[in-house]
């Protein structure tokens, strides 16, 4: 695994939450991969045996809620919408994403101390 295929596996729940809460309507799986390859201008390759897992544990977490969409004789697809509790993580989430980002750049000599 390379190192931005590492630091695209932490932060990958943090920015498929930020893609939820940002649609107006419920994605499935390949769309939340399609638009997060898109929005990465290709840097990041979000693959299916990263997000569909990622999907499962965040509704088991409570961080997303999903339904089938279609008729039960057609081609059905499962789609996930953010929830209250997806809102607050992603909250925390991007906080903590800041103060990391803003630490480390200080560290490289990035950014200045503000102290």
């Amino acid at each position: 695994m390379t190192k931005i295929d590492q630091m695209r596996k932490g932060t990958t729940t943090m920015v498929i939450l930020k893609l939820l809460s940002q649609v107006e309507e419920p994605l499935h799986g390949y769309e939340i991969i399609r638009q997060l390859d898109a929005a990465s201008q290709g840097y990041f390759r979000f693959r299916e045996g990263l997000i569909y897992p990622r999907l499962h544990q965040m509704e088991k977490d409570g961080f997303v809620e999903s339904h089938w969409q279609g008729e039960p004789a057609t081609r059905r697809r499962k789609v996930y919408r953010i929830t209250e509790r997806g809102l607050e993580q992603l909250s925390a989430d991007v906080e903590n994403w800041n103060d990391l980002s803003q630490t480390v750049n200080r560290l490289l000599g990035l950014e200045e101390s503000t102290a």
